[in-house]
């Protein structure tokens, strides 16, 4: 079974919080494609990320990232999950093409684990977060925590 999925966000570019009226946001906009096979998922995922930022209009980004990562599904509960981000442009009008003083390897890395019970699923992950990595000067893991509750 494939999927394909569109996302966009920051659709006008402002920021909706009272009391941000000058802060502006950039657009992003998420291609992303998933198959399953034998109990593996694979997707595939391409993000572009511009528009102005911050409160001066002169503050520009563009940025396009690639994703690709698997999950296998192991027993009724239990998933794993590998991946990978690659910042194929990365460049903003303040600080310019920040790609090549990302800290090596520039490519972050990513693994995670989900419990999905009946009406909650939870899930971890630890991934390389090459934004902050540069801001950084130095290779930054970050985590994340996730709880989905159905209804």
């Amino acid at each position: 079974m494939i999927n394909l999925g569109l996302m966009v966000k920051n659709i006008y570019g402002v920021s909706s919080k009272k009391g941000d009226d000058n802060l502006l946001l950039p657009r992003y906009a998420t291609l992303a494609v998933s198959a399953r096979k034998d109990g593996y998922t694979f997707s595939l995922d391409s993000e572009i990320i511009y528009g102005r930022y911050g409160s001066e209009k002169r503050k520009k980004a563009r940025f396009w990232l690639l994703r690709g990562g698997a999950e296998k599904k192991i027993g009724d509960l239990l998933s794993v999950r590998v991946g990978l981000i690659y910042p194929v442009v990365a460049d903003t009008s303040t600080a310019g093409d920040i790609k090549d003083d990302i800290p090596s390897p520039r490519i972050g890395g990513a693994a995670g684990i989900g419990v999905d019970f009946d009406r909650i699923t939870l899930d971890f992950a630890v991934y390389g977060d090459p934004a902050r990595s540069y801001v950084e000067q130095k290779k930054v893991f970050t985590s994340v925590g996730t709880i989905t509750l159905k209804f």
